[in-house]
């Protein structure tokens, strides 16, 4: 299936990504390292639940931490629509697409509708929450990254260009997209935007769906530094993952954590600006390296958090890795 094309009259306006819910095994720890390495504030807590923001957020929540004794999962993925009256626009679009979608009751949350995509992804449009006074000018409250505000989700999906149409029927655009480097045809990984930068939603090509991270802006790299001197002094030195390092699409500085839980999150700088129409697709060939860093391990690039209840489908899928990398150097 071909890139598909942006419909720039979407039957509602979806506006950013939002939010994410998350089940945990042990609440106390997991607040500790959102709070400690990560620089969350937490909102609300109590009845098994933590709801956290960035620095920068004047919205109750971009995190939800649930307590659970089944194996970790991600719940839904919330996203921003800009008028209560575009989630009703939402429902009557997917109840004519023949897509269920649901009226749910949350806390700290206005009128809320469920829905998934079409890979199976566990989906919440929300218009309204509560606001909070902004924290960015009260450094004395800042810890570890002082992560800034919730950026993006990357998923896994055996069908990018499938579930890449999903998004682009209700109006997300394609900032960038791989291609294989042989066949230069179907896309193999896409990256989808509504607000001002590269990425709300991404989606490359594995079993799926899957929760492979979610990510937080952070001021500057020296943030990145400051937070894996906090995850040492506190006891979280075993979840960082992967970093400092520098991405070759966008260009940007990250560092990947996997959580208490297994759940990887990913920190950045602010990534570069996309807003005018001129800003088309950017092609990119899968497996060619873009920058100095070095490629990723195979547990970075397979592991992955499960969506609660959905099944994931689709074949293995051979990947270059950290691994391939290091035993070709070594011959």
């Amino acid at each position: 299936m071909p890139l598909p094309s942006t419909n720039f009259d979407p039957p509602f306006n979806v506006t950013r990504a939002s939010h994410i819910v998350l089940t945990v095994r042990d609440l106390a720890r997991s607040r500790d390292f959102y709070t400690e390495v990560i620089g969350l504030k937490v909102s609300d807590e109590g009845d098994g639940e933590i709801y956290l923001r960035g620095m920068e957020e004047a919205c109750h929540h971009s995190l939800i931490l649930r307590q659970s004794d089944e194996h970790p999962s991600c719940e839904r993925l919330g996203f921003r629509v800009f008028r209560d009256e575009d989630l009703d626009k939402a429902k009557e679009f997917f109840d004519r697409s023949g897509i269920s979608a649901e009226w749910a009751e949350r806390p700290h949350q206005g009128r809320t509708l469920h829905v998934s995509d079409s890979a199976g992804t566990p989906l919440e449009f929300v218009a309204t929450m509560p606001t909070l006074p902004r924290l960015h000018d009260q450094p004395q409250l800042h810890k570890g990254a002082a992560a800034l505000r919730y950026d993006h989700i990357q998923c896994l999906a055996p069908d990018v260009a499938t579930v890449g149409k999903f998004y682009t029927d209700i109006g997300f655009r394609v900032s960038d997209y791989f291609v294989d480097k042989e066949t230069d045809e179907d896309p193999l990984g896409i990256f989808l935007f509504r607000k001002d930068n590269p990425h709300d939603i991404v989606f490359l090509t594995r079993p799926g769906p899957k929760l492979h991270h979610f990510a937080y802006i952070v001021q500057d790299v020296q943030h990145l530094f400051t937070a894996l001197d906090w995850a040492g002094g506190t006891g979280f030195a075993h979840c960082f993952e992967r970093g400092p390092g520098r991405h070759g699409q966008g260009h940007a500085f990250y560092v990947y954590w996997r959580d208490p839980d297994g759940h990887r999150v990913e920190t950045l700088p602010p990534p570069i600006q996309i807003i005018d129409l001129d800003d088309e697709p950017v092609k990119w060939h899968a497996g060619n390296r873009f920058t100095w860093d070095l490629p990723p391990s195979r547990r970075w690039l397979q592991e992955a958090t499960p969506f609660k209840g959905v099944t994931p489908t689709g074949p293995d899928v051979e990947i270059f890795a950290l691994e391939d990398f290091l035993a070709a150097q070594a011959k």
